[in-house]
């Protein structure tokens, strides 16, 4: 008889010691606030949402100084809008989304807003989830971005094309973060050796992630940033902001700012090996969009990074679900 009186006690003691832990944890880790401002590089997180869902999954980025564009002494054909090459600093972390923004997490947003085009994230058949969305013009995105900000009082935003690409590079200099040749059944584009290549876009982490842990930065969908289209990096920006139109002297852009052309980068699934590499850029007309194009999202951390964009500013702290890197 006291047998089992011992084993309802002891299941008892140990749910109060679980949950007890379970809200130190929580109590120790909701937010990034005033015990702790600054986030671990790598470290991933998601916001909560108004609606009590949550936001895409976030990595941070760390700081540091890094070579964009293509040097001429590369084993590689540079293309002149990949020069000069030039020296850029990140000087404030950021978070970048982990996934290109799939259709998952832009339904949401579609049904917050009451509907869009009638072809606006429109699938082609291929299935929705863990894809990525497509079909999404720029201002698509921009508002997508806007809704994320407001719905989490903290800056989300198109990263800039300095950001896109260091955080693609992560730390290396070879045309891909494995190194300077393809390796065949890394990403999704034409001959890649994807089971995807040519056909479709294929669901967001199929691929392994680059050594910062963002996946699919190369191929899948070529991914919108904040910057207007210039044809060379002739007076771009040191610091990691976007540019804005050549007929607007070049200098930074905000969100509210209009391109007549602006930057994608990584390549998509229909297009080839060499569009895939971290120093290749294209362009698009302001109001395209089509079956290879999505994007992915940033946010500042802490009001930081504020100089690439003038979206509503952070609070200092949020509620989020995070897990350090293992």
């Amino acid at each position: 008889m006291h047998g089992p009186v011992l084993a309802g006690r002891s299941v008892v003691r140990a749910a109060i010691v679980l949950v007890a832990a379970l809200f130190c944890s929580v109590f120790a880790t909701d937010g990034f606030g005033a015990e702790r401002d600054t986030p671990e590089p790598q470290e991933t997180f998601r916001d909560v949402l108004r609606s009590g869902d949550r936001g895409p999954e976030m990595v941070v980025v760390p700081t540091g100084r890094f070579r964009m564009g293509c040097d001429r002494g590369s084993k590689v054909d540079c293309r002149r809008s990949q020069r000069p090459a030039r020296d850029v600093y990140i000087a404030s972390p950021f978070a970048m989304s982990k996934y290109e923004v799939t259709f998952n997490d832009y339904d949401r947003y579609l049904k917050a807003k009451g509907g869009g085009r009638s072809d606006e994230a429109h699938d082609h058949g291929w299935g929705r989830g863990r894809r990525p969305v497509i079909n999404i013009t720029r201002s698509d995105a921009l508002g997508y971005a806007a809704w994320l900000s407001a719905q989490t009082d903290a800056h989300y935003r198109l990263p800039s094309e300095a950001e896109w690409e260091y955080a693609a590079r992560a730390g290396t200099e070879t045309n891909w973060p494995w190194g300077d040749e393809f390796v065949p059944g890394r990403a999704n584009c034409w001959e890649c050796g994807s089971r995807w290549d040519g056909e479709r876009t294929a669901p967001v982490g199929s691929f392994p992630p680059n050594p910062w842990g963002l996946h699919d930065m190369h191929g899948n969908v070529a991914e919108l940033v904040l910057d207007c289209w210039h044809s060379n990096y002739k007076g771009a920006p040191t610091d990691g902001a976007a540019r804005a139109a050549p007929q607007r002297g070049g200098g930074n852009v905000d969100e509210d700012s209009n391109c007549a052309q602006h930057v994608v980068r990584g390549g998509a699934w229909f297009l080839v090996v060499r569009s895939t590499r971290s120093s290749h850029r294209a362009f698009l007309d302001g109001v395209y969009y089509g079956p290879l194009i999505g994007f992915r999202v940033a946010r500042s951390l802490n009001g930081a990074n504020e100089q690439n964009a003038q979206a509503p500013r952070g609070a200092a702290h949020h509620q989020m679900a995070k897990r350090r890197k293992g």
